[in-house]
C-alpha cells in the first residue's frame, strides 16, 4: 500500500480569478532521472520508461487549468513559443534500504511489516523567447510504500496511483506559482 506524504501543499484547483490574463504559449521538454545511490548527484541516470506518464500528466493538468494559450513537447515547434518550460523529475532514494526492508519482511512471510519511501523531485526552469533563464523552481516530495500481510486491506493504494497523485499535485503547484508570477 502506497500513500503520498504531500511534503507539497495539495492543490485542489485554480481559481478563474488567479489565471493570467495574456496567456503564452510554451514549449515543454520533459525529463525523467533515477538515482537510487542513496545521494551521489553524479549518479542521477536518465529514464524514458516514466516520460510517457509524466507527459501525460502534465498534458492533461494543463488542459484542465487552461493556463496556457498553447504548448508543445515537440522540439522542433520550441522557436515558435513565448517559452520554455523545462521540467525535470528525478526519483531518489536508497536501493539498499529498500532491499533490506524488503528482504526482513519477506522472510519473515510478510508478517513483520516494512517500508520503502520513493522521493520525488521537480525542478523547473523557465526561460523566455530570447532563452534567457527567468527562474527555477523546486519541489520535493515523496511516498511511501508499506509490506506486510497487515496492509492487504489497503492494497487497492498502490504504487502507481500514489505517483501519479503526487505528480500531478506537484505540476498543479508549478502552475499556480507560474500563474503568480505572471
Amino acid at each position: 500500500a502506497s500513500f503520498p506524504e504531500y511534503r507539497t501543499p495539495k492543490v485542489e484547483g485554480i481559481a478563474n480569478k488567479e489565471l493570467m490574463q495574456n496567456k503564452p504559449s510554451v514549449y515543454i521538454p520533459l525529463r525523467y532521472m533515477t538515482n537510487l545511490s542513496s545521494g551521489d548527484e553524479k549518479a542521477n541516470t536518465e529514464s524514458v520508461t516514466q516520460l510517457p506518464r509524466l507527459r501525460r500528466i502534465v498534458e492533461k493538468t494543463a488542459n484542465e487549468l487552461g493556463i496556457f494559450q498553447s504548448f508543445t513537447f515537440e522540439s522542433f515547434q520550441a522557436k515558435n513559443m513565448d517559452y520554455v518550460l523545462e521540467i525535470e523529475m528525478l526519483n531518489y532514494g536508497s536501493k539498499g534500504k529498500a532491499m533490506a526492508a524488503g528482504f526482513i519482511t519477506g522472510f519473515t512471510f510478510f508478517l513483520i511489516p516494512s517500508a520503502t519511501t520513493d522521493n520525488f523531485k521537480l525542478t523547473a526552469k523557465i526561460y523566455d523567447k530570447n532563452r534567457n533563464l527567468v527562474k527555477t523552481y523546486t519541489y520535493d516530495d515523496a511516498i511511501t510504500t508499506w509490506f506486510g500481510l497487515w496492509f492487504i486491506p489497503v492494497a487497492g493504494y498502490t504504487p502507481t496511483k500514489a505517483m501519479e497523485n503526487l505528480w500531478e499535485n506537484m505540476i498543479k503547484t508549478l502552475f499556480r506559482e507560474l500563474i503568480k508570477d505572471n
